[in-house]
């Protein structure tokens, strides 16, 4: 009896270590949700709030350097929400700063995204009502572009956090360079046997490709909402990070 006791830790340390070294179904599947909402959420802010991104800080750069040296051209919007972007990332640093990187789905991870997904919510809330008014940029569209901007912030400082090897799912550049980093390391292998690596690397080129299909596939279904049904456009996005939220927490 004493010796089935004793065994408990070590057991309790093989199946972590298991965990670690075996993808989660559920979570690759909550990782695509929230690169969805971020594919949503650029698409949204571009075409529909400010042309400017809010995940995308990258090209928010390039348009405020073009804009710079344009007559008119529009640093503002890239401005604010770098800004915002920026604001959030620390917030969401901040929020899951003393996570165990060895879970594999924090509960602060999921506490950070709850405030992101009641801003989204807000941010949809008062896109209605500044889409059915059909101003122009505006004070309440700035606030808005910082708002989301700010959300989508939360989410990339808290899935920092996590230290998932090749995976971002908000700055996609970050997983284009690795999804295509790995696949060249696989066809160079030949026809090797697979090891554990091996193994490994083609598990999160699998979820690498996951990820940058529903970023796609979610800006498309965005592009197709600011057309046919603009009032209902951050629905998509907030919808996406609030199933991530309740299974999270669940």
């Amino acid at each position: 009896m004493t010796r089935a006791v004793e065994s408990c830790p070590a057991q309790r340390l093989s199946i972590s270590t298991a965990r670690m070294d075996i993808r989660s179904p559920e979570r690759d599947v909550l990782l695509m949700l929230l690169a969805m909402a971020a594919g949503s959420a650029d698409a949204w802010s571009y075409f529909g709030i400010g042309h400017s991104f809010v995940a995308n800080m990258t090209g928010n750069t390039v348009l405020i350097g073009v804009a710079i040296v344009r007559a008119n051209g529009d640093w503002l919007h890239p401005l604010i929400s770098l800004c915002g972007y920026a604001a959030g990332v620390m917030a969401g640093a901040n929020v899951t700063r003393r996570i165990n990187p060895e879970s594999a789905w924090p509960r602060a991870v999921s506490w950070a995204l709850l405030l992101e997904a009641v801003l989204m919510s807000i941010a949809e809330a008062a896109w209605t009502l500044i889409s059915q008014a059909n101003t122009t940029f505006s004070i309440e569209r700035n606030l808005l572009l910082v708002a989301i901007a700010f959300a989508v912030g939360i989410q990339s400082g808290a899935m920092l956090q996590m230290r998932i090897p090749g995976v971002v799912t908000t700055y996609i550049t970050g997983t284009w360079t690795s999804l295509m980093s790995e696949v060249a390391r696989l066809l160079s292998r030949g026809g090797k046997p697979p090891t554990r690596e091996v193994r490994r690397m083609e598990e999160r080129v699998l979820l690498q490709a996951g990820i940058l299909t529903a970023y796609v596939l979610s800006a498309i279904a965005t592009g197709v909402l600011l057309r046919y049904a603009p009032a209902a456009t951050g629905a998509l996005p907030a919808t996406a990070v609030w199933i991530v939220v309740i299974l999270g927490l669940r």
